[in-house]
């Protein structure tokens, strides 16, 4: 049976589904992935060049932002889901080629492409005919997951693909947070301050501004009219939102201790860390596994259809630049950490959000 799937990823809302099938086809094989993302090369657009004469380090972010974002979150979701993974990037205006060549490169026996229509704009690559094109060339099996269609699922599978790739962009910044802690004290180095408050930064604003209020005033609005099952839990989960409010409190307290040459601090931070991560993976898990899919079971097609509009109008500013929440400049530092072979202990269902 097959060991080593390559998933061909881009950076369109549903790129996150076709990590949630993945992950779950590769744990039931018993199989590793290399996920991989090929980007147009933005400077051949007339779009790119301007973007280039004008500004070339804004060219150079607009660039390498997407595939380091699309891939952390792959890479994070894998590791919740206990599959052992790599990432892979590469620019090129030849999508289908460039797939197969990476599937060659990292000795893959299977490609795993996913079909669901053509998304515009200069990312919107991966879509039926480069899956087409890659079935004519492919010298490889090839698995094509269908995860969008016309039926009434259409827009809960955009939705709910939209904020479990949030919950992968805040899992991969608390495993960051706990692996820049853990490495300091296996090693006996002070922890990189300026980086963990700038994850913190996040930690606080992102969920915060954008994240929590998809979930509280739409899904969770919406679900409360259709049924009063759930209520117990909705209202727990919306009082865990603010505990971890305090919980960021906390650990923003010991970092600044920390920085202040406390020498209680370190383990007054590497505490928070823990209470925080655990408390935001378990927050995170609790909606995965009820009230997702409870949503989806007493949501109406016309619910889904506001919930989807709304949620695309806010983009995830992880690693990118937005105007709802400006720079988030850590993406390099994270990605160099993706790569550590230290276990992450969180619950599989995390990945069940988008089915």
């Amino acid at each position: 049976m097959y060991k080593h799937l390559l998933v061909a990823l881009d950076d369109t809302p549903l790129g996150m589904t076709t990590v949630t099938h993945s992950v779950s086809f590769a744990r039931a094989l018993g199989a590793r992935i290399t996920f991989f993302h090929a980007a147009p090369d933005l400077a051949a657009t007339g779009e790119g060049a301007m973007l280039h004469s004008l500004d070339r380090q804004a060219f150079t972010d607009e660039s390498d932002m997407p595939q380091h974002a699309v891939l952390l979150k792959a890479a994070t979701a894998a590791r919740i889901g206990g599959v052992e993974c790599s990432t892979d990037a590469l620019v090129s205006d030849h999508p289908a080629q460039a797939i197969l060549e990476a599937a060659h490169r990292h000795a893959c026996d299977l490609l795993f492409v996913s079909s669901h229509g053509r998304v515009p704009g200069l990312r919107g690559w991966l879509h039926s005919g480069v899956t087409r094109q890659l079935l004519q060339i492919a010298d490889l099996p090839v698995h094509v997951a269908s995860i969008e269609s016309n039926d009434e699922q259409a827009d809960a599978n955009r939705a709910l693909a939209i904020v479990a790739g949030e919950h992968r962009s805040i899992a991969a910044v608390l495993t960051g947070l706990r692996e820049l802690d853990r490495t300091g004290r296996i090693d006996g180095t002070a922890p990189d301050v300026a980086l963990m408050r700038q994850m913190v930064d996040y930690l606080r604003q992102f969920p915060a501004r954008l994240h929590h209020p998809k979930e509280e005033a739409f899904i969770f609005r919406l679900l409360r009219q259709r049924t009063s099952e759930h209520n117990a839990v909705l209202d727990e989960l919306e009082r865990q939102h603010v505990l971890e409010n305090t919980l960021i409190d906390a650990l923003s307290n010991a970092l600044a201790r920390h920085g202040h040459g406390d020498a209680d601090a370190a383990e007054a931070v590497a505490a928070a860390v823990q209470r925080l991560s655990g408390a935001v993976w378990e927050h995170m898990s609790l909606e995965e596994t009820v009230i997702f899919p409870a949503a989806r079971r007493h949501l109406t097609s016309a619910d889904w259809s506001v919930v989807y509009q709304a949620f695309s109008a806010h983009h995830d500013p992880l690693f990118s630049h937005s105007p709802e929440m400006g720079s988030m400049p850590f993406c390099v530092e994270l990605d160099n950490l993706k790569d550590t072979d230290a276990p992450i202990h969180q619950p599989a269902a995390m990945l069940v959000a988008a089915d």
